[in-house]
């Protein structure tokens, strides 16, 4: 009986420890450090043999980018914009997207701008996931003491206005992209090799989704679409639930782990052990990186006027459509097949391993599925310009190549594929979705 006791006293000692420990810790979470492309390091023999050169790429990449928990451009000398405020400056040039942002602020934080508003400045309480808005809120409140006039103003504006930092945006994209995304944007977070398809890497520069040319890196707005709406078929979501700032501060960091990732890749493939890493090579590479981003927003397909679907523009293009292109065609067939199910021969090839047959492979090395026309699902939109953009400009990293331009053999003449051709391809498309697959077979010639 004693040692039943003690042993019952033990037991509860053990629990109320650890209900006092539980009660005092929280949680431990390591910090994130950004780690080197392992694959690109491989492919240079120089670079993975000297763990010297690698500390100082890694060193390098932090002096451009910062880190995860201090992420922060260098701006070069010769710029005209601080690329710390990229996001923020074409919001706030945008009427409505300034608008917006505004309106979803005041929405998010009603309960705060309420009591600044009223001047119960006691009960404003610290926002979710702004962690840098309550610490200008914190301040402003010292600045002002005494002054509540100013404090009001102040304080509905800095609320109303908020547009979050580059850091608070690395904490909001672990708290959410991390576990898919990764640390480096790599695609290779925790859960995303259970994932089909698998998740973005960044770091080539290369996003599929975008309203550009020219294999063009995506516009600011380009992104922040995909937040928005997510992608369809995908593990992608919708990030709606969020504050326009919020995904604007997303896109802001998904920006920056991109700069780094192709940046990074730039400088690992230049690497040799004579030259090392200069200044110069570093500035210049970096520079290449940024303005292919800054110069998106010329690159966009715009069409003023959608032209008028006729029966005659549907029979042009079920002809672009299933002429393969060594007789002259658009090709379409070869990949998406005579239904448009995304079974033609193209679609896949052999796996010189295992000669067995696979799907096609995208530029991330993922086998990828051919659209199924006929199921009328379509990542970035089914809108007729939707469509229009994936024919004209292709999809990056993907074997679905840009269209305009392309030759083609009408009447037995060759002749580059114009806008309008463009227009007939994406009227067809649709229609596989929205009538029986036999719409795309040969016509009766009975």
């Amino acid at each position: 009986m004693i040692v039943r006791r003690h042993r019952s006293a033990a037991l509860l000692a053990a629990v109320a420890l650890t209900l006092t420990l539980s009660c005092k810790f929280e949680p431990f979470t390591p910090e994130l450090h950004y780690s080197l492309n392992g694959p690109v390091v491989e492919k240079n023999p120089d670079l993975q043999g000297d763990p010297g050169a690698q500390a100082q790429l890694a060193g390098v990449l932090e002096m451009l980018v910062g880190t995860p928990k201090d992420p922060r451009f260098l701006a070069l000398k010769d710029w005209d914009f601080d690329p710390n405020y990229w996001g923020e400056d074409l919001v706030k040039k945008d009427e409505n997207a300034l608008a917006a942002l505004i309106a979803s602020n005041r929405a998010a934080y009603r309960e705060q701008i309420a009591s600044i508003e009223a001047g119960d400045f006691e009960n404003v309480f610290q926002p979710r996931f702004a962690d840098d808005l309550w610490r200008w809120w914190l301040a402003l409140k010292a600045e002002k003491a005494g002054d509540a006039a100013a404090l009001k103003e102040e304080g509905v504006k800095l609320f109303s206005e908020y547009y979050p930092s580059l850091s608070n945006s690395a904490a909001f994209y672990r708290n959410q992209c991390f576990h898919c995304h990764g640390t480096e944007g790599g695609g290779n977070g925790s859960t995303s090799r259970f994932l089909n398809p698998r998740p973005r890497d960044y770091r080539p520069g290369k996003f599929k989704f975008t309203a550009l040319k020219g294999k063009s890196r995506p516009r600011h707005e380009d992104v922040y679409r995909v937040l928005t709406e997510g992608v369809y078929t995908t593990a992608m979501p919708s990030f709606r639930r969020f504050t326009d700032a919020q995904l604007h501060g997303l896109v802001d960091y998904v920006r920056l782990l991109a700069i780094r990732g192709e940046t990074e890749i730039l400088l690992a493939s230049f690497y040799t052990s004579d030259e090392g890493l200069s200044l110069e090579s570093v500035q210049e590479n970096y520079g290449d990186v940024v303005a292919k981003w800054r110069g998106a927003s010329k690159q966009v397909i715009a069409a003023e006027d959608i032209p008028a679907v006729t029966p005659e523009r549907l029979a042009h293009g079920r002809t672009l459509f299933m002429t393969p292109g060594e007789k002259g065609g658009a090709n379409c067939v070869s990949c998406h097949g005579t239904s448009g199910r995304g079974d033609g021969a193209s679609a896949f090839e052999v796996d010189p391993l295992t000669k067995e047959t696979r799907r096609v492979k995208d530029e991330w090395g993922n086998e990828i599925s051919v659209r199924d026309l006929t199921r009328g699902v379509f990542r970035f939109g089914r809108r007729p310009i939707d469509l229009y953009r994936r024919i004209y400009a292709g999809i990056n990293g993907t074997p679905m190549p840009e269209h305009i331009g392309m030759t083609v053999t009408e009447d037995g003449k060759q002749h580059p594929m114009t806008e309008s051709d463009i227009w007939d391809l994406a009227f067809f498309v649709r229609t596989l979705s929205v009538h029986e697959a036999t719409v795309a077979a040969a016509p009766s010639h009975h």
